[in-house]
Formats: structure tokens, C-alpha cells, sequence
């Protein structure tokens, strides 16, 4: 793997943690907050240092997609793992690919298309152990030169970040009791989505869909469409401002000819029956929370959870029901810790909470919890043929929910290991 040492700029990140509750004084004590100093590099290098590599362990994973019998797992900000998954039972780490920067993907063909920080990528996959940068679209996603509050130089990317801890003295306001404040250690914030396609199948976490030759992607205020039927050469088409009152836009899941958008206040129906300049339908509100979405064609499927950028204090299931898309109207909704991907398959409704969560969704007013899964901060979940591939924060897990009643481990591939 190409390695960048070139050093510029200093990021400063801290939160003291200050409760201002009645009967609060003054006192002095110590702040800790950790400086990170990213590794820049020039994006001209960076795309042609885009290639295949060997076998790296899974060490915080992302979002996922597949194709056939192939995993692509992200490697939150710093690539793609290619998982050979033949045998479910022993899915083999095989290669990964080198995208700083990087959270989603969506596969045409042999064309894998990935975000590398502000720009879209067009990556030529036919050969796994040899991939090839074919194209790119810049700056599909502006937000995103701002890592963590430092704003990226345009031409340039942050590669990775050297963190160094750091304590000083502080006067610090403190309730009458004694309380330890935290520190935000974060890098570049997640955005998500939902793709799917006749090549692959993408979570409810992507940004990313393709359907037929267009290529759908959500930035923070849009919605954008590509023209991907020459597949390594994407080609702009339109953009649809979503900067209409209800929040940043988070998440895309395509269901027949409508995009379901999840924002961080609530949902967008696209049409996209002329594919070349979606319409919107409808939108639906909520509190403020993010929001990844699903849909069957008569309910939409909606997780909203609290504590991350997109603000709120939400965490719970909206069922909506879609029947009629000019007049979306709330079902019910169930209460959840933290809940993040979900996926449906028939009556089969999988939730990543707190736990692992399958649910027998025969009626959405009244869903039945089958088996709670303990796992480490469960993240996203694909349903293929009765398997149910999620990520977490400990690894990539496999699930046998064909019969719902006798819901089995498939396989573990654990972080920390190739």
C-alpha cells in the first residue's frame, strides 16, 4: 500500500464536558483534549495511488455491499475489504482497496463506483487483485472537505490523522456534585444510504443507488443523477436542492420507480419515472434525528436515532404507511435504544439497536421480536436469500433467518484479523 508522510495543518478537537445545573461553582482541574494533525496529500496522487492491495484486517467497519458472491465492506475513511463469501460459513478477507475518505459504494458491471472524500470514483473491479481508477466526478460531495470542523484545501485530501493527547489546567463550572466531563474524539462525520441494483445490493446505510443506467447519490443538500450507461465514464445529469426545511439529506433507498430519502427531520419521496430528473411526491416529518429508511411498496421503515450530528433525542421505529405516496401517514412506532441499518425481507424485519433485532413483521402494528443477537454497536444489515450479512462494530456476521423461529449464527469474521 502506498504510504503519504507529508505533514500540514493541526486539528484541534475538544469537548469539555460542562453541565450547568443549579448550584454549580468554580474549581480548577485538568482538561484532556487530543490534537490531530492530518497527513495531506495532493488528490491527483492519491488517485493514482488507487489499486489493489493484500489482505488488511477489518478494524472499524463500515457500510457493505454485494455482488454475487462478494462482500465489499468499507473500512470507515479508508477503503474497501473484498471478502470472498462462496462459503458463508468461511467468508475469506481476500484484498482491499486503498480510497481515503471513502464510505460508500455501488456496483454497475465491473464498475465499482466509491466516494473518495468530496469526489465520486469509477473503479474498474473485473479483476479483484488488479482494480483500475477509470473516472471520477469531483466535488459530488462539498460537505465533506470539512473533516471534523478542519476545512480540506481543494486538490488536497487528508490521507490520515496522528493523534496526540493532551492535558492542561482549566477553571472548570461543575454541579455541587462532582462530574467527569467527556472528549469528542470523531473523524468525518457519516452520511448514509440505501442502494440496490440487478449488479448488487447495498444497506439502508448508503448514500449510493443505481438503477438501471443512473446512478442516484444524496450529498447534504442534494440529490444528484448520473448518466452511468457508459459505466466507467459517469456523466452529470441533473441536481434536486433537498434544502427544503426539513434537514440535511442522509440516506437514498430505491423501491420500484420512487427514491425513498431519509433527512435528518424526515423523509423524501422521489419519483423517478423520468430517471433523467426525479420529482418530488411527498415529504414526511419528524423530530430531528437521523434517519435511515427502508420501504415494500405499502409501509416505509424508518430508524431514527439520537446523539450524532444530525441533533435530537429520538430513538425509535416509525412504520409509515406509503400506499399512497401524496399522503404518507404514521402507523405507529416502537421505542429502540439506538437503532441504525434495517433491512425487510417478506415478513422478516431486522433492526441493528443496541442488539441485534429480528422481528416477525406479519403485522406492523403489532411486531413480534423472534431473537435479540448481542453484538458490539450492530451497524448495517443486508437480507439475501433467507441470509442476513451485518456489520458491527466487532465484525462482519452472517445469519440463517429462513425459518424465523430457529434464527442461527452463520459465520463471525472478527475485527482485528484478515
Amino acid at each position: 500500500m502506498k504510504k503519504f508522510i507529508s505533514l500540514s495543518g493541526t486539528l484541534v478537537l475538544a469537548l469539555i464536558g460542562l453541565l450547568l445545573l443549579k448550584s454549580c461553582v468554580k474549581d480548577s482541574g485538568k482538561v484532556t483534549y487530543s490534537i490531530y494533525t492530518p497527513v495531506i496529500h495532493t488528490t491527483a496522487d492519491v488517485r493514482a495511488s488507487i489499486k489493489s492491495d493484500i489482505a488488511q484486517p477489518i478494524e472499524n467497519p463500515g457500510k457493505i455491499y454485494i455482488k454475487g458472491n462478494t462482500i465489499f465492506l468499507a473500512e470507515k475513511e479508508k477503503g474497501i475489504h473484498i471478502i470472498d463469501n462462496s462459503n458463508p460459513s468461511n467468508p475469506i478477507n481476500k484484498a482491499f482497496i486503498f480510497i481515503p475518505g471513502n464510505e460508500d459504494m455501488a456496483i454497475n458491471g465491473n464498475i465499482l463506483y466509491a466516494d473518495c472524500y468530496t469526489d465520486l470514483l469509477a473503479i474498474d473491479i473485473t479483476n479483484i487483485n488488479n482494480v483500475t481508477l477509470k473516472n471520477y466526478v469531483a466535488n459530488m460531495y462539498p460537505e465533506r472537505r470539512y473533516v471534523s470542523g478542519h476545512y480540506i484545501d481543494s486538490g488536497k485530501v487528508a490521507t490520515d490523522w496522528i493523534k496526540r493527547d493532551t492535558t492542561v489546567a482549566a477553571n472548570i463550572v461543575v454541579p455541587s456534585y462532582w462530574y467527569t466531563g467527556g472528549v469528542l474524539l470523531q473523524s468525518a462525520s457519516s452520511y448514509a444510504s440505501a442502494a440496490s441494483s440487478s449488479n448488487g445490493t447495498g444497506g439502508s446505510m448508503s448514500k449510493i443507488a443505481i438503477i438501471q443506467d443512473r446512478l442516484y447519490t444524496v450529498s447534504t443538500e442534494n440529490l444528484q443523477t448520473l448518466n452511468i450507461a457508459n459505466t466507467a465514464a459517469p456523466t452529470y445529469l441533473t441536481k434536486n436542492n433537498l434544502h427544503l426545511g426539513i434537514g440535511s439529506a442522509e440516506t437514498i433507498y430505491p423501491f420500484q420507480d420512487k427514491l425513498f430519502i431519509g433527512s435528518s427531520s424526515g423523509m423524501y419521496i422521489f419519483s423517478i419515472a423520468n430517471p433523467d430528473a426525479p420529482t418530488l411526491l411527498k415529504t414526511f416529518t419528524h423530530a430531528s434525528a437521523c434517519d435511515p429508511v427502508i420501504a415494500d411498496g405499502t409501509n416505509a421503515f424508518i430508524t431514527l436515532h439520537s446523539g450524532t450530528t444530525c441533533g435530537g433525542v429520538k430513538n425509535e421505529l416509525e412504520v409509515v404507511d406509503v400506499t399512497n405516496v401524496l399522503n404518507p401517514t404514521l402507523v405507529t412506532t416502537y421505542t429502540m435504544t439506538k437503532p441504525y441499518g434495517l433491512a425487510k425481507d417478506n415478513n422478516t424485519l431486522i433492526i441493528c439497536d443496541d442488539v441485534l433485532k429480528f422481528y416477525d413483521a406479519t403485522n406492523v402494528s403489532n411486531l413480534q421480536l423472534k431473537k435479540s443477537v448481542t453484538m458490539s454497536a450492530p451497524y448495517d444489515v443486508i437480507c439475501i436469500n433467507g441470509t442476513a450479512i451485518v456489520t458491527a462494530k466487532d465484525g462482519l456476521y452472517q445469519f440463517d433467518y429462513s425459518n424465523i423461529n430457529n434464527i442461527t449464527l452463520i459465520s463471525v469474521l472478527y475485527t482485528g484479523k484478515i
